[in-house]
């Protein structure tokens, strides 16, 4: 199945240290590629990232439909950072233990947080969204942090 990918390969580091891994991303950066942390796994990818994919796909389908869209996007990890940062209502899934990735509350310290991490979560915080309880648009954020879900 991973053989079969086009956007990118989830690795595992073992037994690396810190700056073993910076020497790879930086290696890797300078031959062109991306290696980006996820909720798990460590991702190898060429010149692209849920962000840039996501736009292209909100760009088809507001051509394909000729209107606006709304848009909505849940992720947990500084890999879904660019994406997140593109929708209306982005929300953000805490991890199993509870805890919020620190790359993405820099960032963006007003977005919606989830109460429960996995699918509970990710079903609860997404009908939570689609029923309105949310950022209302691209450049607008709630006045203070809010958990949904």
């Amino acid at each position: 199945m991973a053989q079969q990918r086009e956007t990118g390969e989830p690795f595992i580091f073992r037994k690396a240290t810190p700056a073993r891994i910076r020497a790879f991303r930086r290696t890797a950066r300078e031959r062109g590629y991306s290696v980006q942390k996820g909720g798990r796994f460590w991702h190898f990818s060429g010149d692209h990232d849920k962000g840039l994919a996501l736009s292209a796909l909100i760009g088809f389908y507001r051509v394909a439909w000729g209107t606006p869209i709304r848009t909505i996007a849940l992720g947990d990890s500084g890999n879904d950072l660019l994406m997140l940062q593109l929708v209306d209502r982005p929300v953000l899934m805490p991890k199993p233990d509870g805890t919020f990735a620190q790359e993405i509350t820099s960032q963006m310290p007003d977005i919606l947080r989830a109460k429960q991490p996995g699918s509970t979560g990710w079903g609860l915080a997404l009908l939570q969204a689609l029923r309105g309880n949310g950022r209302s648009g691209p450049k607008r954020l709630p006045s203070r942090k809010r958990s949904i879900g």
